[in-house]
Order: C-alpha cells, then sequence, then structure tokens
C-alpha cells in the first residue's frame, strides 16, 4: 500500500471514555463510548464507532501492543477488583467441545490481563 497522508476533517473530535459498550453484528463490531456520572448514577454515552472485523481484529492486536509497551516502560497497571471480568469456566457443564476449548485459550487470555502472574516477553523479565 503506498504512502498514506493522515489529516484530520472540520469535525474531528477528541474525546475521553472510561467506558465501553460492544455490539457485534456478522459485518463488523460497534464500540459505543461513554463517560461513567457517578453524580447522575449513570453512563453518558458520547460515541459510537463501528469496525468491519479485520479492522477489529488488527485495531485489538495493536491495543495489546500498546498496553504491553506501556506496563514494559510504567510498570503493571492497576485494575480495582470489583471492575476485572468474570474468567471463563472451561469445566461449565453447559459447554460443548468447541465451548470448552474456546473458554479453556479466553481463561488464558484473561490471566494474561488479569491474573497474579501475567505474561511477561522474555526480554523484557528482570
Amino acid at each position: 500500500m503506498a504512502d498514506l497522508e493522515f489529516q484530520r476533517d472540520d469535525e474531528f473530535a477528541s474525546l475521553y471514555a472510561n467506558n465501553t459498550q460492544f455490539e457485534s453484528t456478522l459485518w463488523d463490531l460497534k464500540l459505543t463510548f461513554g463517560q461513567v456520572d457517578l453524580a447522575a448514577s449513570k453512563i453518558e454515552q458520547h460515541t459510537a464507532v463501528a469496525l468491519p472485523w479485520p479492522h477489529a481484529k488488527i485495531a485489538a492486536y495493536f491495543l495489546v501492543v500498546n498496553v504491553m509497551f506501556h506496563q514494559a516502560q510504567n510498570g503493571g497497571i492497576y485494575i480495582p477488583e470489583s471492575v476485572i471480568p468474570p474468567r471463563p469456566d472451561p469445566s461449565n457443564p453447559e459447554l460443548d467441545a468447541n465451548g470448552k476449548k474456546t473458554a479453556k485459550y479466553l481463561a488464558w487470555v484473561h490471566d494474561q490481563f488479569f491474573g497474579p502472574n501475567p505474561y511477561v516477553p522474555p526480554d523484557l523479565e528482570e
């Protein structure tokens, strides 16, 4: 692909979000961003972006890469226990064989993000 020039259009906005909702279809993944307003006991949603699945996969990769770089330079990112998503349970009897394999993999991913001994690339270990 040729080098592309980045240019922001007249309606470009830079917003803050501390809440993201995910909505998936066969065609894309929509992310709806918002901000928690504790005084009003609500989440004020302000922006939604739909990503086609190939772009969502590439974006997910670069999100992980950026988190890893940040942690390598600054240490772990503290997440309060109360907001950590539940760990998938591969032993759930309601899962079929494929579901158990998927849950096992997702449990490993969960451990990498939230477990006591997350994966650290070998060259970054102290």
